[in-house]
């Protein structure tokens, strides 16, 4: 019975926010809606160990190999540091330009929260020479002032990082669910 209270908790909570990002993309690095380089999930009556359990499980059910990439505070808090093959595609050029994507995601936990602290991330394309070119994202990204250089590529970015910590969420809620 606790289990389905848990679920519908977090389905209540998910729900309301499947529509809203976790984090955007600044010159800084990902802010959240605070202006601050982390946000914080509530899970009203859910214990500690039982957010860090779930969230593990997710991660684990998720990615083909974690454990290489985990770095686990037992019960209090999970990195996970992951590399994607093409795992970012840009607008630009005739069809866009796919950038191999290395990033980290950090989760914290407390009763009845989830802290997540922005995601950090570097990208590397190989260009048609056999040459690497890393990503300057703050070049690329953004102008001079500040603002977005590209509407498109930045709500890509956005996307990509707000998507994965979405699913970790969703499936975190939904893991003993089975």
């Amino acid at each position: 019975m606790k289990n389905y209270i848990l679920t519908g908790i977090f389905l209540l909570l998910f729900t309301n926010s499947a529509f809203s990002q976790y984090f955007t993309l600044a010159p800084t690095g990902f802010v959240s809606k605070e202006n601050l380089d982390y946000t914080v999930v509530e899970v009203p009556g859910a214990k500690q160990q039982e957010l860090y359990d779930n969230v593990l499980k997710s991660i684990n059910s998720l990615y083909s190999n974690p454990k290489n990439g985990l770095t686990l505070v037992p019960g209090q808090a999970i990195t996970l540091a992951a590399y994607k093959n093409r795992g970012l595609k840009t607008s630009g050029g005739i069809s866009g330009i796919y950038y191999d994507v290395d990033y980290t995601l950090s989760f914290l936990f407390k009763d009845g929260k989830i802290r997540i602290n922005g995601p950090t991330f570097s990208a590397e394309t190989m260009n048609y020479n056999g040459t690497v070119n890393k990503m300057n994202v703050k070049k690329f990204y953004f102008k001079s002032n500040g603002e977005p250089r590209g509407e498109k590529n930045h709500q890509i970015v956005n996307s990509y990082f707000n998507d994965l910590i979405k699913s970790i969420l969703e499936k975190s809620a939904n893991i003993n669910n089975w």
